[in-house]
């Protein structure tokens, strides 16, 4: 059965820079009947990439629990978390063996990623503002521009809806607490979204190093986290417009944060620190032509700044950095039969002034096409792409080619290939501090990726199964420089990649208490093909081989809960595979009770690191929180009366 018109055409409106409609309306989702009840689960995110490796993680799954972005994150297959430890210190992912900076990272559309360098701070993110996370994996940048080398993650905020409100406040293990407010208002053409969060910790949790790190096997011994508090707070407004033929989108975002830098328990740092903000907004204009022609367009833009002190005699002192993006967009899809064709431009600027690489600036042009289109009733869909991008000096191109196939009933079969590149960023190719140097010949990193998996998608639920297989080339490392004791990047690492995936999920068991449940599996093998003398060969750091995520959860009507387990497989902590942190099994649970249904006044407690493993650490080394409660009081909409 092919869709109505109207919706292929909204489906169309791909998220970049100014795609607001997907963060204000919520994702493409389709009604499953199952027992009499309509059940909806979360679908590909067809705006970007049809026939994309991608998983829709909603918030609401998660509701009362208190997960920030890289936690809903990791619950999609090929995701790899990288924590500093506890709530408010550095998060970021790395997807399918790729680095951390080889993740697209968006929040409603706008790219996050930094002139600067380095990996997005998922943690920034205040978590309350999330409706859902989007992981797409693979070479991406046909769809997400420069810099998706292993996948990209779009973060879409709370929508417009008139009449949804709601509070929570959270108190907890180790001086945690966090409140949250939101109301929404409007009327037949306009609705508009305001939502303030807030929280902070202490971050003293117990935990457990060895006596001497540098001996093996050396007795372990109880400590107390020390300068490991953070705290963090954010103003969030958003608003629909619909005058006529046109539709308006818009889209308000200032958070900021302060934490404290604690080290590794090998190289304390007590007196290190970072305070830092961020301000974005964007507007999108869009207008149905004729029938089966969109027009959009819409601008964007950021600003952000942060302070870091590096305390002597290991660091450097203080560091600032004030980083600003804006530009424009420009797109137009057209139906046509079984095609589906879409194609656009954009233009933008941004600078980074800094006391490590200086004040610099550097534009960036894109423009691209895509098409997806049916064949046989939908029985095979193919969807190729294409993008070139030009940032600053550096131009490369993008290409994506998918498609996928039905089998048999709700089985099909699914294939992708894609290219992409990431530019040097300005501490690459500038940066001046301590025994930093910098390095203005670098290239840009390049991957390609293919993947394949079998897909069920019906009444029970969604499961899929297939394998990966990544090359990244001409990657950034540092490397010792001419002066003894310092360092300089190099384009010097060859590396790949290729697994398995596995993915369930499962739709509300109404006939079983709501009973719902969720596994994710990935199996990674990474490899150094090219590099200095001693790692080629050797696996990736920071790169567990085996990953799993299992949930199971009961929603019966007056009370529900949820358990839940993380495993990550024994990873290296060094590229010469000679340090590794062990194998770790996390397991949390929570429940809840409603007090009343409309408005849903709704208590529950959630224990994170249920078995009080005092050993987990990160692939970097920093310990992990041990036993966690948490306790959170929310009073608002009910939920049949969200949408």
């Amino acid at each position: 059965m092919r869709r109505p018109r109207a919706r292929r055409v909204l489906l169309a409106l791909a998220v970049t820079w100014a795609g607001l409609a997907r963060g204000t309306e919520g994702p493409p989702q389709a009604p499953v009947l199952l027992d009499e009840q309509v059940i909806r689960l979360p679908r590909t995110p067809a705006a970007q990439d049809p026939t994309a490796s991608a998983t829709v993680v909603e918030a609401e799954r998660f509701a009362g629990e208190l997960k920030g972005v890289a936690e809903l994150a990791a619950t999609a297959p090929g995701v790899a978390v990288r924590s500093n430890g506890g709530f408010g210190q550095l998060t970021t992912i790395s997807i399918r063996g790729s680095s951390s900076g080889g993740v697209r990272v968006l929040l409603d559309g706008i790219p996050l990623d930094t002139a600067a360098g380095g990996a997005v701070d998922l943690s920034t993110i205040p978590l309350h503002w999330v409706d859902r996370v989007e992981v797409v994996r693979g070479a991406e940048g046909a769809y997400f521009g420069a810099g998706a080398l292993g996948g990209a993650v779009n973060v879409v905020t709370l929508p417009a809806v008139a009449g949804k409100w709601g509070a929570e406040v959270t108190g907890g293990s180790f001086g945690t607490v966090s409140a949250v407010a939101d109301v929404g208002v409007g009327g037949d053409r306009w609705a508009l979204l305001a939502a303030v969060t807030g929280g902070a910790t202490r971050g003293d949790f117990p935990y457990l190093t060895p006596s001497s790190p540098s001996v093996p096997g050396s007795p372990l011994v109880l400590q107390t986290r020390q300068n490991a508090a953070a705290a963090q707070g954010g103003l969030l407004v958003k608003g629909k417009w619909t005058p006529g033929a046109d539709r308006l989108d818009g889209v308000a975002q200032v958070s900021w944060g302060w934490r404290q830098l604690p080290g590794v328990p090998a190289s304390p740092t007590p007196d290190d620190w970072q305070r830092g903000g961020r301000g974005s907004g964007a507007l999108r204009w869009s207008r149905l032509l004729s029938s089966g022609l969109t027009l959009e367009a819409g601008a964007a833009g950021r600003y952000e700044t942060l302070d870091v002190t590096t305390a002597p005699p290991g660091g450097t002192g203080t560091t600032d950095q004030r980083d600003a993006a804006g530009g424009g967009e420009a797109r137009v899809t057209w139906e046509a039969g079984g095609s589906l064709f879409t194609a656009g431009a954009l233009a933008s600027l941004e600078r980074l002034d800094s006391t490590a690489s200086g004040d610099h600036q550097r534009p960036t042009f894109a423009g691209w096409v895509a098409d997806d289109f049916t064949i046989g009733e939908e029985a095979a869909r193919i969807s190729p792409a294409v993008r070139v991008d030009a940032v600053g000096p550096y131009a490369g191109v993008s290409a994506k080619l998918g498609g996928s196939v039905r089998v048999a009933g709700p089985w099909s079969l699914r294939a992708s290939a894609g290219r992409s590149f990431r530019p040097p960023s300005f501490s690459e190719l500038y940066m001046v501090q301590g025994p930093f140097e910098p390095n203005p010949d670098l290239r840009p990193e390049v991957a390609w990726s293919v993947d394949g998996a079998l897909v069920y998608d019906g009444p029970p639920g969604r499961a899929s199964v297939g394998g990966f297989g990544a090359l990244y080339d001409d990657l950034i490392v540092y490397e010792t420089g001419r002066v003894p004791g310092s360092f300089k990047p190099q384009n010097s690492l060859r590396a790949s990649s290729a697994g398995v995936e596995v993915e369930l999920l499962t739709a509300a068991a109404k006939k079983l208490w709501g009973l719902q449940g969720q596994l994710s599996y990935t199996f990674l093998a990474t490899q150094v093909l090219r590099g200095v003398p001693g790692v080629v060969g050797k696996e990736l750091p920071q790169r567990p081989r085996n990953r799993a995520f299992a949930r199971v959860s009961v929603d019966p009507g007056p009370a529900g809960g949820h358990l839940e387990a993380q495993f990550v497989g024994l990873q290296y902590l060094d590229a010469r595979n000679i340090h590794s942190a062990p194998a770790s099994l996390v397991v949390n649970a929570g429940a809840f009770a409603r007090i009343l249904r409309n408005p849903e006044v709704r208590i529950g407690a959630e224990v994170k690191n249920l078995l009080d493993d005092r050993t987990l650490q990160d692939g970097f080394g920093y310990p992990l929180p041990s036993r966690t409660l948490l306790v959170t009081l929310r009073i608002g909409t009910s939920p049949e009366n969200r949408e």
